[in-house]
């Protein structure tokens, strides 16, 4: 071969490596604006076949910072929460007053299994929310008033922002966005989707008030009720038998707008519609995220909507200064968090986790139901029992719990086994610690 071949050939070669390399950085440096404008959508480029030169030898090489080597693993970076806030803002009335929030809820979007839960806090919840303009300080009110007080106080971010602050300090619940609606942009959403369908489980009837007014004698009977804006904005406000049913009935037509938004198909419409109602609510979502939630939001399957609620920790009581308030039961409050925030891939099998620690291994129990509990295991679903030493290290999938005890492999670093009888009884799954089994962090593949 002649040199000026030899030279040419090395020359292409040396452009195509060039092309390559290129193409490599593109994909690294798209793969991290893609976790900006495309969020839980990110780019990801499948392992690369490569082959030994003169050989039928091949390989997949992985692409470091693009590729994928296999599914990702549920981990809490899975959750996009989002605080929602309908105000008690009337046609008229200045954007910038200060409003209560009449509304209140995390939407909780599972990047990983598509699924999409919805949490209610009671409005009447006595908690401790910002005190004036700057961040750290704290008075106890309904947490409903921390719209208010932000917008009055001018806190950092406005009322959107103090409340989002109550809801993490209360709550410990990490937010990413917050949406606030109006009376007038519900109504105005609700018509632009030719109303909604719901199944009212009970009739009610509201004398005492105008919330009702739009109804035939003040009264929405039971049965499949189709409901324009108004309606379905004085359905979801009527509270004579209390916050707490209000809350139940709000999260029925939040189940009927999601039903209808799929018939219609404007879940694939989500950027033109967008920019068509932007204007009826605010939101601190930048315009550069709607094309990558709008993709991310075509993979959630709005017919398994999950609904939760603070309700059903709270007990009625009376502040000092006679207002009627909602207190918490923390440790009830806390496990129906717990819930809400766990996997819900591994909620669906409702999983009874025994961790058997061996003898003296009191600390490794408890380290071991605090990794699970960060990854998605809530602490209901888990008992720790003291061993005796006479079961073999492992998990035994008892059961058959399939998802949760695949999961658990990527939790610890233990096989699974057979059961050998020395099993506690009552349980799906059964974690056998052994002296100084470690703790794994989940990888793909696993």
């Amino acid at each position: 071969m002649s040199t000026g071949v030899t030279r040419r050939r090395a020359a292409a070669a040396g452009i195509v490596v060039g092309f390559l390399a290129a193409v490599y950085v593109a994909l690294v440096v798209l793969g991290r604006v893609d976790q900006y404008l495309f969020p839980a959508n990110e780019v990801a480029v499948p392992a690369v076949p490569a082959y030994v030169p003169g050989t039928d030898i091949g390989v997949n090489v992985s692409l470091p910072g693009v590729s994928e080597p296999g599914p990702k693993p549920w981990t809490p970076e899975a959750r996009l929460n989002i605080l929602v806030l309908g105000i008690d803002k009337r046609p008229g009335q200045p954007e910038d007053g200060s409003y209560r929030s009449d509304t209140m809820f995390i939407a909780s979007i599972d990047t990983h299994a598509g699924r999409l839960q919805l949490l209610a806090i009671p409005r009447d919840f006595w908690a401790e929310i910002p005190y004036g303009n700057t961040p750290g300080v704290w008075a106890e009110n309904k947490i409903n008033a921390a719209y208010s007080y932000g917008q009055f106080y001018k806190y950092p971010g406005g009322g959107a922002g103090a409340a989002v602050a109550a809801v993490q300090h209360n709550l410990n619940i990490t937010i990413r966005h917050y949406v606030v609606i109006d009376w007038e942009g519900f109504v105005r959403l609700i018509d632009a989707l030719g109303g909604i369908d719901i199944d009212v489980p009970e009739t009610i009837s509201d004398f005492g008030t105008d919330v009702l007014e739009v109804f035939p004698n003040n009264t929405v009977q039971a049965g499949r009720q189709h409901m324009d804006g108004k309606q379905a904005l004085g359905y979801s406000r009527v509270r004579v038998d209390g916050d707490l049913k209000r809350i139940e009935r709000q999260q029925l037509v939040i189940r009927a707008v999601a039903e209808k938004a799929v018939s219609l198909g404007y879940v694939a419409r989500i950027p033109e519609l967008w920019s068509a109602y932007r204007d009826a609510f605010k939101t601190d979502i930048d315009n550069g995220l709607i094309p990558g939630y709008a993709l991310m939001a075509r993979g959630i399957d709005l017919s398994r909507i999950e609904t939760f609620s603070l309700g059903k920790a709270m007990y009625g009581g009376v502040a000092e200064d006679g207002q009627l308030i909602l207190l918490p039961n923390r440790e009830q409050m806390y496990a129906i968090i717990d819930e809400f925030l766990a996997d819900p891939q591994a909620r669906d099998e409702a999983p009874k986790v025994a961790v058997v620690t061996p003898p003296g291994g009191e600390a490794a129990g408890k380290a071991a139901l605090a990794h699970l509990e960060a990854y998605g295991i809530a602490p209901a679903w888990v008992t720790v029992i003291a061993g005796d030493g006479s079961g073999q290290p492992g998990i035994v999938d008892v059961t058959g719990k399939p998802y949760t005890a695949g999961k658990l492999t990527g939790l610890l670093d233990l096989r699974m086994r057979n059961p050998d009888g020395t099993e506690p009884p009552g349980f799906d799954l059964v974690i056998q610690l052994g002296d100084g089994t470690a703790l794994k962090t989940p990888k793909a593949g696993n």
